[in-house]
């Protein structure tokens, strides 16, 4: 059994996934008979992340972010809230219905976060609604209203178009590769047309490392770089660009296996302040061992003060509706 990552606050997992039993899309079932128990039994979750020297997850269901059927995503978040209502250790983000229309959305995050609810979780794209879609601005206002974190999750399947086949999952290319770029889009989208500026007060936690955004930023100075390329007129420059990045955007450390070069990366161009560490599981990490390590990458590639804060101490500081 691994011993538990030292530390001097709360390691706090804020990427953890469930879906409570008996609310499995059929779309799950050939993954989650893969996984076991550990994707919809809270006992094993906890068992596991005790193993894993793990002191806090904050649970959510992706399979409800972003879905149509708002009634239906009601009755997966009452679900999750009655499983973090009975384990201390437990939070959660509330399911985002997006497609079911930009005031019902709100209406069901608001519900959610007068209930107890930590946060809310939307995708990057859902039923061809994008973060800079009018429909989102009613979701911004709640999550503003009440200073909730918002996760930015990758749609799923055909992360960057849903009908154009742009990377088939035939080499698993859509999973490689589709998502991380479709965070990194999200990401540009919102600092370029200054949704981050125009609210102050909007915490949004971009999944993957942002899709390892800090990996591109050599590429996305050439491009931004100002006067180097014509028609440029509607972007901002790079030390603008990079400015807001390091302000504004939070990442989670979720994503590449633990793996140091892409933590490293980001801990180098981003503040530590505006990194959580998140582990996907049971969908990356699917055993305690594995979790365990992801939480030593994040100590081993960090300084002990800036560590602290990755593990814990800024998911602590985001997430609402919780006594310490």
């Amino acid at each position: 059994m691994p011993g538990r990552v030292t530390r001097e606050s709360s390691v706090v997992d804020f990427r953890g996934h469930i879906v409570a039993d008996g609310f499995d899309p059929e779309c799950m079932n050939a993954l989650d008979g893969i996984i076991g128990p550990a994707s919809n039994d809270p006992d094993v979750v906890l068992k596991r992340y005790q193993e894993a020297g793990i002191d806090r997850v904050v649970l959510s269901q992706p399979p409800y972010m972003g879905h149509s059927d708002a009634d239906a995503v009601a009755e997966s978040n009452d679900a999750l809230k009655s499983i973090i209502d009975d384990y201390e250790d437990f939070h959660g983000l509330a399911a985002i219905p997006t497609p079911a229309g930009g005031k019902e959305a709100a209406a069901e995050l608001e519900r959610c976060l007068e209930n107890g609810f930590n946060g809310g979780a939307l995708e990057t794209m859902s039923d061809g609604i994008e973060l800079d879609d009018e429909a989102v601005e009613p979701i911004f206002d709640v999550a503003e209203k009440y200073d909730a974190p918002l996760l930015i999750h990758p749609k799923i399947d055909a992360s960057l178009d849903e009908d154009v086949d742009v990377l088939s999952d035939r080499y698993r290319l859509n999973a490689i590769f589709g998502r991380e770029a479709a965070l990194s889009e999200s990401i540009f989208k919102i600092v370029h047309q200054g949704i981050l500026e125009e609210r102050p007060d909007l915490n949004l936690v971009f999944h993957h490392l942002g899709g390892n955004i800090a990996s591109m930023l050599g590429r996305a100075h050439l491009h931004l770089d100002i006067g180097r390329w014509p028609g440029q007129d509607h972007v901002k420059p790079f030390d603008e660009f990079k400015r807001i990045l390091e302000d504004r955007v939070y990442l989670d450390s979720s994503g590449f296996w633990g793996y140091h070069a892409p933590l490293r990366t980001t801990l180098n161009e981003f503040p530590a302040s505006q990194v959580l560490f998140g582990t996907d599981a049971p969908y990356e990490p699917r055993s305690a061992d594995e979790l365990h390590d992801h939480a030593t990458s994040v100590a081993n590639v960090a300084s002990a003060t800036d560590g602290d804060a990755v593990l814990g101490e800024n998911a602590l500081d985001l997430i609402i509706n919780i006594d310490e």
